[in-house]
């Protein structure tokens, strides 16, 4: 992103201490929510240091990245810039990312299957969070002189890649060899989350008169041949290819933007490597 922005290494650099510390306590917070028991192959943290000191940390976390985003506007040399907007934006994305991270809560325990729509408004606000946050970061201390990128078609890249991502993530829980053994074998079906595919499935199921989908994600079951017939009634569906289909398009249509906003050779490589022709599925 900084190759079409231009920031300062030295406000660059706070920036990124500010994404990473929010990212990597969000995790820790996350996996609590959800009560996963794997994270990057491991044990969980709170299943380690348990669950009170691990939000003591991750709230530490929250408070420090806070402090940097505060001090940014005292380390740039950027003219026309108001000094205070980091530390606004900042907490306009904590509330957003918070309200979406709300709405999944809200939705799996209470058994509320969401709109497509509504789905879609909830993954900008907490996978895009942390994108937007950063970009915003970035954009009001851009170099002015030199930055051509207009703020709405960065956003609209971000909001594309934002769906690409969680998109391919929901699939990967699913079917993915490498997915599974990183986390757990469908692990979403044991949290009970209202997913991209589940949702798809869900609403298919509907227009047959049919609910085997939505009975299985209430159970929150760890059976692996209940999860494994729930993939299975999915591909029936056609979920499995619609879903792989309409990544294939987001994937294009991220490539085709990446181009209009004057190329982007690391942005490339990073869509690239999450192509869902590179995605090794289960048989």
């Amino acid at each position: 992103m900084n190759l079409w922005l231009g920031v300062e290494k030295n406000v660059l650099q706070k920036i990124k201490e500010v994404i990473t510390m929010l990212h990597e306590a969000s995790l820790l917070i996350d996996d609590i929510q959800d009560n996963s028991k794997m994270r990057r192959g491991q044990p969980a943290a709170y299943l380690i240091y348990g669950i009170s000191e691990v939000i003591n940390i991750a709230n530490l976390k929250y408070f420090e990245a806070g402090k940097i985003a505060l001090e940014l506007g005292s380390m740039t040399t950027a003219k026309n810039v108001d000094k205070s907007e980091a530390s606004k934006i900042f907490h306009d994305w904590m509330i957003k990312l918070h309200q979406g991270q709300g709405l999944d809560i809200h939705w799996r325990d209470h058994y509320i299957c969401p709109t497509v729509d509504e789905y879609i408004d909830m993954v900008l606000k907490k996978t895009g969070g942390l994108m937007m946050l950063a970009f915003d970061l970035m954009y009001i201390f851009r170099n002015q002189s030199e930055t051509k990128l207009v703020y709405d078609n960065g956003r609209k890249f971000l909001e594309t890649f934002s769906k690409f991502f969680q998109i391919r993530d929901d699939f990967c829980n699913l079917w993915d060899v490498k997915y599974a053994a990183n986390k757990s074998y469908c692990e979403d079906l044991t949290e009970g989350k209202y997913s991209w595919v589940i949702i798809q499935g869900i609403i298919k199921e509907r227009e047959l008169g049919t609910t085997r989908v939505m009975s299985i994600l209430k159970q929150r079951t760890t059976s692996d041949e209940i999860k494994s017939y729930c993939c299975q009634v999915l591909e029936s569906l056609k979920v499995k290819s619609e879903t792989t289909e309409y990544l294939e398009t987001l994937e294009k249509d991220l490539l085709e933007q990446i181009e209009g906003l004057g190329g982007n050779k690391m942005f490339i490589k990073i869509v690239g490597l999450l192509s869902p022709s590179r995605i090794q599925t289960v048989q």
